[in-house]
């Protein structure tokens, strides 16, 4: 039997993907949800109790943490705690310290949105030890493609790399568009141009919110925002341009767009631009002749 627990945008249609596989399923949100075919259990430890594999899609480090608790009178030796949310290494390594002895640990994040978990065609980036790994991978194969990153806490890892590529390519994407603006340049004119670059992929997502204005959530911009924010802490990280972009996401978040998806941050980053105040024109100066500081002439330095 298996548990999950997070019945959000990814959770509810990859619980549809569990329930077409044949395998027997029990569900537990915060706010109650039914899905077809799975069973429905009042609390997150009546879900995981009598489960082999519990499975956690949640939003952040903290939900993860207080879901996993609730569950831990549920767990029993022998299951194996899939952790699928996006929530780094550190976080983790700390659910390991809760865990009882016997119960083991999957990291194991994933690349792509509510299209492909409805479709089963996601990236599963799953890292543990290889005896755990070989428990769920016939599971995790029901979601998509499965990517072994390595063992424990790689998985995370990986996902927060990933991410700090992706997210920061699409933040800078959305100020070149306002950037391009400014200039006067066509916004499907740019597009255009950047789909016969490495960038093709990217500007085609883009597009859609780029000419005619925003669409349905589907990666929201408050856990982008996350996102960046866990791939920027923690000892030795330099990643000023995911900095950067993690800055401004978080301006937009704090502007209210967190529900919105992570597409928004095109018009936002417009705004932004708009309201910021004109650079002024600095003229240089050249008199035609003026004195060293020293005495000495210019041309023997």
């Amino acid at each position: 039997m298996i548990a999950f627990l997070g019945l959000g945008r990814m959770g509810i249609p990859m619980v549809g993907r569990l329930v077409a596989a044949g395998h027997q399923v029990t569900v537990w949100n915060r706010t109650p949800r039914d899905v077809p075919g799975a069973e429905a259990a009042p609390s997150a430890a009546k879900a995981a109790a009598g489960a082999d594999i519990v499975i956690t899609m949640l939003s952040d480090p903290d939900a993860v943490s207080d879901v996993v608790r609730a569950a831990l009178p549920g767990l029993r030796p022998g299951s194996v705690l899939v952790e699928m949310s996006t929530i780094g290494p550190g976080a983790v390594r700390s659910l390991r310290g809760l865990l009882p002895e016997g119960v083991g640990l999957v990291d194991a994040p994933v690349l792509g949105s509510v299209g492909p978990a409805a479709e089963g065609t996601l990236v599963v980036l799953a890292g543990g030890r290889r005896e755990d790994l070989d428990r769920v991978s016939d599971v995790l194969r029901v979601f998509g493609t499965v990517h072994e990153a390595g063992g424990p806490e790689s998985g995370a890892a990986t996902k927060l790399a990933v991410m700090s590529a992706l997210v920061t390519a699409q933040v800078g994407l959305a100020e070149t568009l306002a950037y391009a603006d400014g200039l006067g340049v066509g916004r499907t004119a740019l597009l255009d141009v950047l789909g016969a670059t490495p960038l093709a992929g990217l500007a085609e997502r883009l597009r859609p919110v780029a000419e005619s204005g925003p669409f349905e959530t589907r990666y929201a911009l408050g856990l982008a925002a996350k996102d960046l924010r866990l791939a920027t802490e923690g000892p030795g990280s330099r990643q000023t341009v995911t900095a950067a972009a993690r800055d401004l996401l978080a301006e937009a978040v704090a502007a209210g767009l967190a529900g919105r998806d992570l597409t928004a941050v095109v018009p936002f980053a417009a705004s932004r631009a708009a309201e910021a105040p004109a650079a002024k024109e600095v003229r240089a100066v050249n008199p035609p002749s003026a004195p060293a500081a020293d005495g000495c002439s210019g041309r023997d330095r």
